[in-house]
């Protein structure tokens, strides 16, 4: 390891994942050896967490660290709290523990740093249309990721091949349906929540909330099933309600990146991220997101020519705090 090591962190409901990484002289980052992972719900307090990743690493010292968490950051203290588990993370405890400065940030503004040094990805191309221009690399890239919500953000280009995020909470932005079986669902779901928005339909929880109301319109009984079931029944085929559900999350997702794409001007290219996206990429590549991303009436042609890209890497997180982490400290080097 180099002479600085660094310590980035990707944090959300389910795991906690650790990684160190260096900075080069030209301010790039390349994270090194394993990341370590634990399992949030394990802890309860932030003296738990820092006390296990200090014996991962008892004789390293840290230049500095960043934490990617799931969860609000508060913008006076920087403390964050990890969303689900109430685990409170206090930037001062974390800073006085590892004896460096620490960055706090929420965890899909850190991932959206990693598109443009992606090297694992499944592009979903549009057979009848020329996708990209030659001018693209120099156009906004935009990312959305379903998982415990519905996270969006874009990537501006900036001089010197750099780029500025800018997070987005369009997730909460009204739920738009495309079909007369979706117009359906939004009647059944507005019943149930005061707020229909696209992360209804689009997260881990969204899609139990399609599977209960398509359940409830075919007029079959729901069962108590989790994302990962009802995923894994829709990929094999074995239950009707279940790939139906995975039909509509797809269409519904080509809808809401198409609509993404079109206020922010993503021509450089749209990224698909986030645990559902890579447990589903096969089925997603084959699936009506494309055709539904690309159904934009007048501006049609627009979007066909933008690249939809389905992320496969391992790891795009802490992979986004690297990169997140060398923006804020690179120019302390």
């Amino acid at each position: 390891m180099s002479e600085l090591v660094y310590l980035v962190a990707d944090i959300g409901a389910t795991h906690a994942r650790f990684q160190c990484c260096e900075i080069a002289s030209d301010g790039a980052a390349s994270l090194l050896a394993e990341p370590f992972i634990l399992t949030t719900q394990n802890f309860t307090t932030a003296n738990e967490l820092s006390a296990a990743v200090t014996a991962q690493w008892p004789h390293l010292s840290f230049a500095g660290a960043l934490f990617a968490v799931a969860g609000p950051i508060d913008l006076v203290s920087g403390d964050v709290t990890v969303l689900n588990t109430g685990l409170r993370l206090p930037r001062q405890h974390l800073e006085a523990t590892f004896d460096c400065s620490v960055v706090c940030v929420n965890d899909f503004y850190a991932q959206a740093h990693a598109v443009p040094h992606l090297s694992e990805y499944r592009s979903v191309r549009n057979k009848d249309a020329q996708e990209g221009s030659p001018d693209a690399k120099d156009q906004p890239l935009a990312l959305l990721g379903p998982g415990s919500g519905l996270g969006m953000a874009t990537l501006i280009p900036q001089p010197h091949n750099q780029w500025r995020v800018v997070a987005s909470e369009g997730g909460h932005a009204d739920l738009a349906p495309g079909s007369f079986l979706e117009a359906e669902l939004w009647s059944v779901l507005a019943q149930q929540h005061q707020h229909v928005c696209w992360e209804t339909v689009l997260s881990g929880p969204g899609l139990v909330n399609l599977y209960r109301a398509i359940s409830g319109i075919w007029g079959s009984a729901a069962e108590d099933l989790s994302p990962a079931q009802i995923s894994a029944a829709g990929v094999q085929m074995a239950d009707p309600v279940c790939l139906q559900t995975l039909e509509t999350f797809a269409g519904l997702l080509g809808s809401a990146a198409a609509n993404f794409a079109l206020m922010v001007g993503a021509r450089g290219g749209v990224y698909l991220g986030g645990g559902l996206v890579a447990k589903l990429a096969d089925f997603l590549h084959t699936s009506p997101l494309r055709r539904r991303f690309d159904e934009r009436g007048d501006l049609s042609a627009y979007v066909k020519a933008i690249p939809v890209h389905l992320i496969t890497q391992s790891e795009p997180g802490l992979l986004g705090a690297s990169h997140c982490l060398a923006r804020r400290f690179a120019q302390s080097l």
